[in-house]
């Protein structure tokens, strides 16, 4: 059975054009690849963060923290004021809790063995106590062990690398005032050896009250673990009444979404706009792209069209046989540059940990959405240029 008229035409013309439609198809790809290697690369980090959250805040079934935030614009979570320790006494009495920890935490900069801060002047540098008991603590000691006495401390394991720090060390914990620490331990959140480049030193409770608070006997926030039997949501409502004005008391489910949206609302964004950036670009140069090559296939035609006008082809039949040429590139090239990027998202989620930026392990996260979006994007893009010649 014979192909329709406008099929015929747009193979024929394909064929004859092939040099001038592989520009067209190319320019078509790279935009599709980046569109799609953003998303994949989005999800996948997404996912990751997730996951990495989840792990390190796996035994805390309750957070109690101050109830109002002050929060500056691009802040998701804002600087919340302390909570006093000896509401844990009261929160130990409640029914249904196994246990119960007070988070201090602070800015706290090592020193690196070469005498430079780690860190520079980028991402948080953090302190706060040792919390000694495994399943409330988001931390997990790899090596070593946790501090006793006051000097000691325990850093994630990304931070003692990259500063060229071992355990048996002694170096200098800048609260900002300078204070002499040993390492006794090395430590590693949600699985990793650290939140990409967070660093963190857990000190005593003592050396975190002093260097860390305005006064003793603040924490940022206080965790809670359930006992058995005893769910998240059902350990709030019971945790609720005995809290002062003021405080309130989240799930453990909900403070690692929150932790994780405080990332996706700065690095996330931050990185996925620079890539969206780059992807615009692409399809930008490829709608020009497109749309010059079938500008001087449709003026190369002109003849040849009011040749099949005369021999009885309608409009729609001319026009549809360049619809049918643009359809051609444009769900192939898009197709390709789904798999293309696939593989750009895979190819930056090994690149950047190889040159310093370690990001949380995770398979890559191919969602419907970052299928079909750039897909329709391509194809749309393509037909668009097209028809207007």
């Amino acid at each position: 059975m014979n192909a329709p008229v406008p099929v015929r035409l747009s193979v024929s013309s394909l064929r004859a054009h092939k040099r001038r439609f592989a520009g067209t198809f190319l320019a078509v790809v790279l935009g599709v690849a980046f569109l799609a290697g953003t998303l994949v690369m989005g999800d996948t980090l997404r996912a990751s963060f997730d996951s990495m959250f989840g792990n390190a805040a796996g035994g805390t079934d309750a957070v109690v923290r101050s109830a109002d935030a002050i929060t500056t614009p691009g802040e998701s979570q804002g600087v919340r004021q302390p909570v006093g320790t000896e509401l844990v006494r009261t929160l130990e009495r409640v029914d249904g809790v196994a246990a119960v920890a007070p988070s201090i935490q602070g800015a706290g900069q090592l020193v690196g063995a070469n005498g430079d801060p780690i860190g520079g002047q980028g991402p948080p540098t953090l302190a706060g106590n040792w919390i000694t008991d495994p399943e409330l603590n988001p931390y997990r000691l790899a090596e070593g062990r946790a501090p006793q006495k006051s000097g000691e401390v325990v850093v994630n394991r990304g931070t003692a690398e990259k500063g060229g720090l071992a355990i048996g060390d002694t170096t200098t914990l800048r609260t900002p005032d300078p204070v002499e620490v040993t390492i006794v331990g090395l430590a590693t959140f949600g699985g990793e050896d650290g939140m990409t480049q967070v660093t963190y030193t857990g000190m005593t409770r003592a050396d975190a009250e002093k260097y860390l608070t305005a006064r003793p006997g603040e924490a940022a926030s206080i965790q809670v673990r359930a006992g058995p039997g005893v769910g998240q949501r059902e350990l709030v409502d019971r945790l609720a009444p005995v809290l002062p004005d003021g405080v309130e008391a989240i799930t453990g489910q909900e403070s690692a979404a929150e932790n994780t949206e405080m990332i996706s609302s700065q690095f996330l964004t931050l990185f996925t706009t620079f890539l969206l950036v780059f992807s615009g670009i692409a399809l930008l140069v490829a709608t020009f792209s497109i749309h010059n090559t079938f500008a001087i296939v449709v003026a190369q035609r002109t003849r040849e069209n009011a040749l099949l006008r005369a021999l009885g082809a309608s409009r729609g039949q001319v026009t549809a046989a360049t619809l049918v040429e643009a359809a051609a590139v444009a769900v192939t090239a898009s197709a390709a540059g789904l798999a293309g990027g696939i593989g750009i998202a895979a190819g930056l989620q090994a690149l950047f940990p190889a040159i310093g930026f370690p990001f949380p392990e995770g398979a890559l996260v191919v969602s419907a959405l970052s299928l079909l979006l750039p897909l329709a994007v391509g194809v749309v893009v393509c037909l668009g240029s097209a028809l207007l010649p």
